[in-house]
């Protein structure tokens, strides 16, 4: 039975209990009273009878002697009326509902009465009893007293009855007192035991258990998933007992795989750590990849300890194995080189979309070496700016789940290892663009040379050697003002001071070659600086239209560089905590799945904005070209979204 109906049973039974004794003991004490009121009333009765029966005695006894001092027949009259009250008072007490001994007494005042009659009616047939017959009145008189006193005797005796009657009422009286008392001590003792039986069970049965309750949950929110409430019984709280070491021995479980996936998300994040760490050094590309692969493998579970990294011949087709680990040889001798599109790695590259399939070689797309063992395989592209510049192929052990967290994270080691070959590339083409602008420089047709703070020449190419005429070794250490003309000389040294001096500006000066002849050229110079001092100025003398190429060229490069730069920075500096607080809300969304709504769904606006974060940082790959705009008049900055 349910505790709550066998507390309203229990309750309903006390209930019942205590209102049965009560009305039993109000019917008891209202018959009592009934019969006590009952007794009285016809004491009551009785008494007055017996007293108007005394006066009617009286009455006719003091009638009969004045008859005979006066002899007046008022007397006569007034002694009839008497005996007609003394009759009819002696049947009214006939009546009543006397004892034998009241009924004996009765029986003797009537033939008293009688007797007493007798005689007064001797007294009553004498013609002058005052005078003549006054004699024998006295006489008569004389007996009708003694018969007076017989009858008050009798009257008394009666009266002693009647009392004694009473005193058994008042005794009654009592005797009902004592019984009333008995009764409300008893509904007294009958209520205060079924409290306390009530009481006692209520103590048993809940109070003890809730505080049982109490004391587990305190020691729940301690951290003790051990512990283990001990109630016995097929009640509700022990019922709920039960169901709270079921509770318990879940959460424990729950804290245990909620512990175990923060170690694997944290051991997975220590990998993107260390594929930085590794991407941050110096060496080859093919060394640089090898490393990150093997910290990849070694960080992540249930992933065999082998795989390999393709990447994608710049301006072909092909992919070449660039690095590996834990591969047969026969496999990398025969796998060095795939056609994008061919097998799952070459889809992967094609479609630029991660790959995990359990069905390994049976796969319809797995296009090559069809009778090998069949496994897994997880493949990752390796992107930057939207471009697939190769894969990595891995080969998850059995069982093996993909979540969306490891998509996620698969996808930030593909976007870093993106960067890397982007930087590794970017830096190769930066330092041949190099080799090729001081070629450029050298052997370039203009003028070109720069100048310290003070005007004197620190280098000069062979334009300038051929345009002069001084060879190299003449013209450094040389002051510029010892070329120009007096008017030219004063343009310069405002130059120098820095008016008017930008590499948009150009100015025309007449300088002197070696030869003592004259030449105009349009001169674009710029500030060189040291840490934050001015350093002197890079110059550069050639014709209009060349001049504004060569120009142009020099922007170009240095903010397609930037960009690079930039991309790469920020691709590093945001997708790697923002890979963290994803892998986190997802976390804490499975943990908080069925706890408050409001709660949820915070939790549910961080990730869908982190991930918008994540959408907007791999926008920066789409930037294929550097598109310059007006923002504000006289003010050019690119265009990221256009780009």
């Amino acid at each position: 039975m349910k505790i709550h109906r066998r507390l309203i049973v229990l309750v309903g039974l006390g209930m019942l209990l205590i209102l049965s004794i009560t009305i039993l003991s109000l019917q008891v004490i209202s018959g009592a009273f009934s019969r006590t009121t009952k007794g009285l009333a016809l004491s009551s009765l009785e008494y007055e009878k017996i007293w108007d029966f005394e006066k009617e005695i009286s009455d006719m006894s003091l009638a009969l002697h004045n008859f005979v001092e006066t002899g007046k027949e008022a007397y006569r009259a007034a002694y009839a009326a008497a005996v007609a009250h003394a009759r009819e008072t002696r049947s009214d007490i006939a009546d009543i509902n006397l004892n034998h001994k009241e009924v004996a007494i009765i029986a003797s005042l009537t033939a008293d009465l009688q007797d007493m009659k007798s005689e007064a009616e001797r007294i009553l047939s004498l013609r002058a009893p005052a005078t003549k017959d006054r004699a024998l009145a006295q006489t008569l008189l004389a007996k009708l007293d003694r018969l007076s006193m017989r009858l008050e005797k009798d009257i008394v005796k009666y009266q002693n009855e009647h009392a004694a009657e009473m005193g058994m009422i008042m005794k009654g009286i009592r005797d009902n007192e004592v019984r009333t008392n008995i009764l409300f001590i008893l509904i007294l003792c009958t209520s205060v035991g079924f409290l306390l039986a009530f009481g006692a069970y209520i103590h048993r049965q809940v109070s003890t258990p809730l505080s049982d309750l109490w004391a587990g949950t305190e020691e729940i929110s301690r951290g003790n998933l051990d512990y283990r409430i001990q109630l016995r019984g097929e009640y509700d709280i022990a019922m709920l007992g039960e169901r709270f070491n079921e509770m318990a021995q879940k959460l424990k479980a729950s804290h245990a795989d909620l512990e175990r996936k923060l170690l694997d998300r944290t051991r997975e994040l220590a990998a993107l750590d260390s594929v930085a760490l590794t991407l941050s050094q110096s060496g080859t590309l093919r060394d640089v990849l090898n490393k990150s692969l093997l910290k990849i493998l070694e960080s992540m579970s249930n992933i065999e300890p082998k795989g390999g990294i393709f990447l994608c011949e710049p301006g072909s087709d092909i992919m070449r194995l660039t690095a590996q680990n834990g591969l047969a040889p026969e496999f990398v001798q025969r796998e060095e080189t795939i056609k994008i599109g061919d097998c799952l790695c070459g889809r992967v590259a094609q479609t630029g979309e991660m790959l995990y399939t359990e069905q390994g070689c049976e796969d319809p797309h797995h296009s090559r070496l069809a009778g090998d063992k069949g496994h897994s395989h997880i493949i990752i592209p390796i992107k930057s700016r939207g471009i697939v510049l190769g894969v990595i192929f891995l080969y998850p052990q059995k069982p093996f789940a993909l979540r969306p967290a490891d998509v996620q994270m698969l996808d930030a080691i593909g976007v870093q290892l993106g960067m890397a070959v982007e930087n590794f590339r970017f830096y190769a083409e930066v330092k041949e663009s190099s080799e090729k602008y001081w070629d450029l420089f050298e052997n370039s047709r203009d003028i070109l040379f720069t100048i310290d703070a003070e005007g004197r020449l620190t280098a000069v190419n062979k334009a300038t050697e051929n345009f002069s005429g001084f060879s190299k070794v003449e013209l450094v250490g040389k002051s510029v003002l010892d070329f120009l003309t007096p008017e030219g000389a004063e343009t310069a040294k405002r130059a120098l001071a820095g008016e008017g001096v930008s590499a948009s500006r150009m100015i025309e000066f007449e300088v002197m070659k070696k030869d003592g002849s004259r030449a105009f050229i349009e001169v674009s110079a710029r500030k060189l600086f040291k840490g934050w001092q001015a350093a002197g100025y890079q110059v550069s003398a050639r014709d209009v239209t060349e001049q504004k190429n060569l120009r142009e060229l020099l922007v170009k490069a240095e903010r397609l560089g930037a960009i690079g730069q930039v991309g790469i920075a920020v691709r590093h500096e945001v997708n790697n905590p923002l890979t963290t607080i994803i892998g986190n809300a997802e976390l804490l969304i499975e943990r908080y799945e069925n706890a408050d709504e409001d709660l949820k769904a915070r939790l549910e606006m961080i990730l869908s904005n982190a991930l918008r974060i994540s959408e907007i940082v791999k926008r920066l790959e789409d930037i294929k070209r550097d598109k310059v705009v007006d923002y504000l008049k006289g003010v050019k900055m690119t265009d990221l979204k256009e780009g």
